[in-house]
């Protein structure tokens, strides 16, 4: 795996190298101090993976990440403690495949954290050499049969954010039923995620209360650290224990979801690391309703949606340009 770092700070470039380098899948083919620079070494190079930060002179990680992915795109973290809210979405939007908060020097020699970092940059530049060595193919148009659905439930991780406002981007404003949205997140990006995906549908979107009814036409989003539960007509938040490490958890969504709403519920499971919500899915099939679920192609972490198929969750695997349309044309 050839790895470009990106950052003005010579000591953090220092630890990175040091610390990828012990592994022995890893290569670190060049530091850049600036995005200018960046942008000429990912066309000279061609990194599998690029770890941008975003405050640099010169040029910074936002514009040179916009540039790189119009002229040689690669996979690009934004890593940095720049990473709050708006600039992290903006990232996303400029095509950065992830973003995580640059933690202290000394706490990039934690376990925890290199274990985290590892899978995450291992995974996106395995899909960079995927779609290198295997151009996706033009998808087929499936029909799928119409039901009367009454309710619909999102569940997404790594890759989620510009994957889950595509899907919704694509939904009109007066929708027919209501939606529930699990997409993982970092404490302290919910809110601007949902001002995020606000900006980008004519759905409502707004972050889940303790108590919430379900309304046609609003989309409402589980809050970090809390699990989002369905209640039958309602959509109530849960402090319980962690599920497969996360909180919320797809797969409780997706489970209360089912027992609620059974043969009148669909579930869609997007991008993201892990196998959070492949038995929720199992769950909505076994209680009568149906599942989306994205496909490798369009996945930017194909865990969650494999483990979903591997496990015989799903009702259609679509690509992600056609899960909007599909939705749409199911629920009538």
């Amino acid at each position: 795996m050839k790895v470009l770092i990106v950052d003005d700070s010579a000591l953090m470039r220092a630890v990175l190298k040091t610390f990828l380098e012990n592994e022995k899948d890893i290569h670190i083919i060049g530091e850049a101090t600036n995005g200018e620079r960046a942008v000429k070494m990912t066309k000279d190079l061609s990194p599998d993976l690029i770890i941008m930060d975003i405050k640099m002179p010169v040029m910074d990680g936002l514009e040179a990440t916009q540039r790189i992915m119009k002229v040689n795109p690669a996979p690009i973290i934004i890593f940095s403690g720049e990473a709050n809210a708006e600039n992290s979405f903006n990232a996303i939007n400029l095509g950065a495949a992830d973003v995580m908060q640059k933690p202290d020097i000394d706490q990039i020699n934690d376990p925890v954290f290199q274990k985290t970092f590892l899978t995450k940059i291992r995974t996106l530049a395995k899909k960079h050499l995927y779609y290198k060595a295997k151009p996706s193919e033009n998808p087929k148009h499936i029909k799928l049969p119409v039901k009367k659905f009454k309710f619909i439930v999102i569940g997404a991780s790594t890759g989620g954010p510009a994957a889950v406002r595509e899907v919704l981007s694509g939904i009109p404003g007066n929708f027919s039923v209501g939606i529930a949205l699990v997409q993982h997140l970092e404490k302290g990006f919910d809110s601007g995620y949902a001002s995020w995906l606000n900006e980008a549908t004519d759905l409502k979107v707004k972050l889940a209360e303790k108590r919430n009814t379900i309304i046609p036409g609003e989309v409402i989003i589980a809050p970090t650290e809390v699990h989002l539960t369905v209640d039958g007509n309602l959509l109530v938040l849960d402090d319980g224990p962690k599920v497969l490490n996360q909180k919320p958890s797809v797969d409780v969504l997706f489970e209360t979801a089912a027992d609620s709403f059974r043969e009148n519920l669909l579930g869609v499971l997007l991008t993201g690391m892990g196998s959070d919500g492949a038995n929720g899915c199992v769950s909505i099939l076994s209680k009568g309703g149906t599942t989306l679920v994205q496909d490798q192609a369009t996945s930017a972490i194909f865990g969650m949606p494999k483990a979903a198929i591997e496990l015989g969750g799903a009702s259609k695997v679509l690509p992600l340009s056609d899960i909007s349309r599909t939705i749409i044309s199911m629920v009538k």
